[in-house]
């Protein structure tokens, strides 16, 4: 447990450094990423495609490139979350909201199961649709939409869509991400060929 509670220390250090180092304004509602903004440095937030051309994929599409990331989000709360949802909650728009992936959004979660499974808080829900990264030959010629890494900000701004004060009391984003993180994950395996 010490170890844990080190790295946890580390991490939130790291996070508040970076926060600085990027230029992103701590606190507020927004997570600290100014409405505007669709860049931290070179990594595009989310954001960044209001247009909202991208598709969704659904986290199986990122198994077979990203193995080690796709089994560790699968050992978390978020693979689940869609089924702690009971009775008229699962289609209650505001617990949809964060139990599922692209919710609101009519190309993410749909009820009726037309599309990629999107019931989880599944890989896209923090690195944005990914269909057409998943379905390249070359994925590394198309990012998702917070590249291979987030900054902090972001990722704050992220999960607090969620993880609000209310639900969300302890909530800490150096803790919360270490538990979740996908971040040196990825695997090193060439993309498929289709």
């Amino acid at each position: 447990m010490r170890a844990v509670a080190v790295t946890a220390a580390l991490a939130g250090a790291v996070a508040a450094a970076a926060i600085a180092a990027s230029g992103c304004a701590a606190g507020g509602a927004g997570g600290g990423v100014p409405p505007s903004a669709t860049r931290v440095g070179s990594t595009v937030l989310l954001d960044a495609d209001p247009g909202g051309g991208a598709r969704y994929a659904g986290s199986e599409a990122c198994r077979g490139c990203h193995p080690r990331a796709w089994e560790r989000w699968r050992a978390t709360g978020h693979a689940t979350e869609f089924a702690g949802l009971t009775g008229t909650d699962r289609g209650a728009p505001a617990c949809l909201r964060c139990h599922v992936t692209g919710p609101g959004d009519p190309r993410g979660y749909r009820a009726d199961g037309d599309g990629p499974d999107l019931a989880a808080v599944g890989c896209e829900a923090c690195h944005g649709p990914a269909a057409d990264h998943a379905g390249s030959r070359h994925p590394e010629l198309i990012p998702t939409a917070t590249g291979g890494e987030c900054p902090p900000c972001e990722a704050n701004r992220i999960c607090r869509l969620c993880h609000t004060p209310a639900r969300s009391p302890a909530f800490d984003l150096a803790a919360y991400l270490a538990r979740v993180s996908c971040s040196g994950a990825a695997a090193t395996a060439p993309a498929p060929q289709r």
